[in-house]
């Protein structure tokens, strides 16, 4: 018999994720501003073309290909945020499509800094924030158009659980789209602590497992790592506190192991109820 976990066990087996990015996310607020000073709203590493000049440009790239996979969605669809962080993705999605939405995090700071942005931005109606695991979302079954989840999952301990859930709150033909880090053996990730990666064929066994069909993958980490990384130590250059020490210790080992094969960032979209393969 299964036993699902509460959400208190969940949120003491995740605090120490909710505590990194508290201490982190003012300086990705930083890296993420606007020439302007506008910041993203965004946690990500962003995706790297040849013509971007700001993590704000790469995170927003990231953001509109994440949309993009999401294919044509019913008219008023509602939708899932997993690991929604600060807001910002909903904010832009809510403004360009018409959705509704639900922000789910683990970290009360996020989403409270989530719902003043939403105010801000006049989308306290369409977008709302809700605390909850990924592993056992508080929704009921078939309740989502679409779902999406940008460099979240990789934290997930339990990822057969967060595939299961995923699937069950989509309603019959729903997408879901799932951007992450992948990595085939974690113990050359150096700072592995409250990461749980794993490789890309793994992720597509769990997503099938789950009930999905997987109708594409893209593999996007030759326009994420190495152009990320140049872009943080030129970020950091002169400054050597410890966070900075951190990102550019961690960066370089991620730029690394995907010259050497063994990490990689894949777009999966996925679907429930339409078979294709």
């Amino acid at each position: 018999m299964q036993v699902t976990p509460k959400i208190e066990d969940l949120q003491d087996l995740m605090r120490p994720v909710g505590d990194f990015y508290v201490w982190t996310r003012d300086y990705w607020t930083d890296l993420g501003r606007s020439k302007d000073g506008f910041g993203s709203g965004m946690l990500t590493f962003g995706l790297w073309d040849p013509s971007t000049q700001s993590m704000f440009e790469a995170q927003e790239n990231l953001r509109q290909l994440v949309v993009r996979s999401l294919g044509e969605l019913p008219p008023a669809a509602r939708g899932l945020d997993i690991g929604c962080g600060i807001g910002g993705a909903a904010v832009r999605l809510a403004r360009e499509r018409d959705v509704t939405l639900t922000g789910m995090d683990l970290v009360p700071a996020h989403l409270e800094i989530g719902r003043k942005r939403t105010q801000k931005a006049g989308m306290a109606q369409r977008i709302k924030f809700r605390l909850g695991s990924s592993m056992n979302m508080p929704f009921a079954n078939e309740t989502f158009d679409f779902s999406y989840c940008i460099e979240s999952s990789f934290h997930y301990p339990d990822k057969q659980a967060f595939c299961r859930e995923n699937f069950r709150v989509l309603k019959p033909g729903g997408v879901a789209v799932l951007a992450d880090i992948t990595c085939e053996d974690n113990s050359l990730v150096t700072f592995r602590k409250d990461n749980y990666f794993c490789g890309a064929d793994e992720m597509r066994r769990l997503i099938r497992a789950a009930g999905f069909t997987v109708e594409s993958t893209e593999s996007i980490g030759d326009r994420v790592f190495q152009p990320l990384l140049r872009y943080v130590e030129k970020f950091n250059a002169g400054r050597r506190d410890k966070l900075r020490r951190y990102w550019n210790l961690v960066l370089r080992n991620y730029a690394a192991l995907f010259d050497q094969g063994k990490m990689g960032y894949e777009i999966f979209v996925l679907r429930k109820g339409h078979r294709r393969d």
